[in-house]
């Protein structure tokens, strides 16, 4: 009888290769550890470069409220006919901006949070209205991104302006919100008026809808309630 190994019986089974005898691309182990360094290269690499959600720009930036703050909004509000504050800083797009009270220039100024629910609603019918008018001489609105969380909803809010399409300068508030706390914001969405001489006209905290952006710009342009 044969000593030699029946291979083609099934009770005698092929004996596997000697691991030394495997190619070494062939072993678990190498595509393991090569895994293990591309991942290790991958995460070097963002560490490095930042993330590709890093906004381009930053949220908040040096603002100055230019005046005297305004107090808390409260009924009645005690600040209407007084001396609005004025603002330099700087925007969204990264450009410095700077208005003072009493320039010639009436001026709605809209507060608002990108994590705000109300504010998400409000952005869009703001955007719809100034679309579907003219605004008249010597009128500016101005929106002013407030109150920014990185863990908030709509993070980062250039972005979040981006998308909705908001058609005029976005100022960028400082990281402990001064401006906001300047002209007195008790909540989101907030509106202040001021009028050409540079006064106080209205301030209005919550949703407004056209109708109600209509009435807060009849008061700084009386002539421009009935236009459309």
């Amino acid at each position: 009888m044969s000593n030699r190994p029946n291979y083609g019986s099934k009770s005698a089974p092929r004996p596997r290769p000697a691991a030394e005898s495997v190619p070494i691309w062939q072993r678990p182990i190498v595509w393991i550890g090569a895994l293990v360094v591309v991942a290790a290269i991958g995460a070097a690499a963002i560490a490095a470069t930042g993330s590709d959600d890093e906004p381009a720009v930053d949220q908040t930036a040096y603002a100055e409220l230019l005046g005297t703050p305004l107090p808390r909004l409260a009924e009645p509000d005690t600040s209407v006919g007084t001396p609005a504050p004025g603002i330099e800083g700087t925007t969204m797009a990264g450009e410095s901006i700077e208005f003072t009270s009493g320039d010639g220039t009436a001026r709605l100024v809209g507060f608002f949070a990108h994590w705000c629910p109300v504010c998400q609603r409000e952005v869009p019918v703001v955007v719809d209205w100034l679309s579907n008018r003219q605004m008249p001489a010597g009128v500016e609105i101005l929106a002013v991104s407030t109150s920014v969380d990185p863990d908030g909803q709509n993070y980062p809010p250039s972005s979040w302006f981006e998308r909705e399409n908001w058609p005029t300068s976005v100022i960028r508030d400082t990281s402990e919100s001064d401006l906001a706390t300047g002209f007195g914001l008790p909540g989101y969405p907030y509106w202040v008026a001021i009028d050409a001489a540079g006064n106080v006209a209205a301030r209005v905290s919550g949703a407004l809808d056209p109708t109600g952006l209509d009435a807060l710009l009849a008061v700084i342009t009386p002539a421009a309630g009935a236009e459309e």
